[in-house]
């Protein structure tokens, strides 16, 4: 995923495994020298919010709470035993 020094920023994930319908956003948010983190599923088509998974504040980089973010959509994603 590319970084730029544009905020805000949203990158999208394929959910694969699940229906094509839904995709993982991350909106990277700039507040000062930290980054907030907003976590979704949501609509392919429309951009709806299906699910909000997580918030996460006061990353150091943004590549630091993007990678984050990926992983906490990961964990969501994936089958609970």
């Amino acid at each position: 995923m590319q970084i730029v020094d544009n905020f805000p920023q949203e990158h999208f994930v394929e959910l694969r495994g699940l229906s094509p319908e839904f995709v993982g956003r991350l909106t990277i948010y700039q507040q000062g020298i930290l980054f907030n983190l907003e976590i979704d599923i949501v609509q392919s088509e429309s951009g709806k919010i299906y699910s909000h998974i997580k918030t996460l504040y006061n990353g150091e980089s943004a590549r630091e709470i993007l990678e984050l973010g990926v992983h906490y959509l990961k964990l969501h994603i994936r089958p609970k035993s």
